[in-house]
């Protein structure tokens, strides 16, 4: 623990050090000792519980760090778009739903580090991933640091020792994904089964681009080079957040282009052709929003019941974004990027080792692969 505020005092003839602090209920006290040295032993022994040291009788609350901390992330977002409103709305939700139900807008000047640990052991109990306590726990640190950069606390006691130590994440056992069962004409006849023109050429997009369906549903006429250009291409510019709300894309790789098959490129032609000529963006619903992931997620369960027994469950958990999974999984095991950096570009993913392990591996063991070619054909 390092202190900041001791000063030298005298006490008859004898110079000796003096540190002020305030107790749980604001009296004023004070530690002193005849050297730097000894009272910060002193001190540290009177606080070794402690992460916030009380050295003024202002009140710091949980509730006054959190709405600090969020009043900086929406100056951040505003000035710089460095915070997407996503991210905010997850740190509200951890506050509301597990930090200020726990701590009860508590100063956090007396919070202990046993105080921090139940705190940790409370969320484990929960139920929620491995991930989310994390997060959450984080949150909270966030929060504490914030103050201390504000000068009203000494230091975080959520970074005196490791809370999450027994916190660990299992990582989910990926999915077997066998081609030969779920061909391309398989999940092509899987999109057919949708009765939805729109949600149905979204899909169809989605099966041909490994695009995230987010950055589908934002797409407006100007990212469809083809109409400008001979070039088979969708430009990935932006993507749909929370709330409906047009942001950035995932990562900032997420700025690509994508290829299209000239049998896609006139099923969206002939789609163009049933909008207003005045609507830029392509997926609205019928209150002039971007259409909803849930939307997506309904139309596809009813498709996947038309199918045989057999395929009436897809092999990703994920539902719309099944068809990205199975899309990236199908180009690297037709062969048509050399490696994880071509792949993971394609796809708008910054994480080359998650690409790599989870399709570009296991597919290395296979002989040479031809080059690849496809011609994928929507029926009408």
């Amino acid at each position: 623990m390092i202190i900041h505020n001791m000063y030298p005092i005298t006490r008859g003839k004898k110079k000796v050090f003096r540190f002020d602090y305030y107790s749980a209920d604001n009296k004023k006290k004070f530690l002193q000792a005849p050297s730097k040295k000894i009272l910060q032993e002193k001190i540290d022994k009177k606080f070794k519980d402690k992460g916030f040291v009380k050295t003024n009788s202002e009140q710091v609350k949980v509730s006054e760090a959190q709405s600090e901390f969020i009043d900086i992330k929406l100056a951040n977002k505003r000035a710089a778009g460095k915070t997407q409103q996503s991210t905010i709305d997850d740190y509200v939700s951890f506050y509301d739903n597990h930090i200020n139900p726990y701590f009860k807008d508590k100063d956090i000047r007396t919070i202990t580090k046993f105080d921090v640990a139940k705190f940790v052991e409370n969320l484990q109990e929960k139920d929620i991933t491995s991930k989310t306590v994390i997060k959450i726990f984080n949150h909270f640190k966030n929060i504490i640091s914030y103050q201390v950069d504000r000068f009203k606390i000494e230091n975080n006691i959520c970074k005196e020792i490791n809370y999450l130590t027994d916190v660990h994440i299992i990582e989910k056992e990926q999915q077997e994904l066998n081609l030969n069962k779920w061909t391309l004409e398989i999940m092509q006849e899987v999109i057919g089964n949708i009765d939805n023109p729109m949600i149905k050429l979204i899909f169809m997009i989605l099966l041909e681009t490994a695009a995230r369906p987010s950055e589908i549903r934002a797409l407006e006429r100007e990212n469809l080079l083809f109409l400008k250009s001979n070039s088979l291409k969708i430009d990935i510019v932006k993507a749909v957040k929370k709330r409906k709300k047009l942001g950035k894309t995932k990562t900032k790789k997420g700025k690509r282009k994508v290829d299209i098959s000239p049998s896609l490129k006139d099923h969206i032609v002939d789609y163009l052709n049933t909008l207003p000529p005045l609507q830029d963006k392509l997926f609205l619903n019928t209150v002039g929003k971007y259409i909803c992931i849930e939307a997506l997620n309904k139309a596809l369960i009813n498709a996947l019941k038309k199918m045989r027994p057999e395929y009436q469950k897809l092999p990703i958990d994920r539902k719309s974004y099944a068809f990205r999974h199975y899309r990236t999984t199908y180009f690297a095991a037709k062969g048509k990027f050399k490696n994880a950096l071509e792949l993971a570009h394609y796809i708008g993913d910054k994480d080359i080792n998650f690409v790599n392990s989870t399709y570009i591996k296991p597919y290395e063991q296979e002989e040479v692969k031809s080059e690849f070619k496809e011609n994928i054909i929507w029926k009408n």
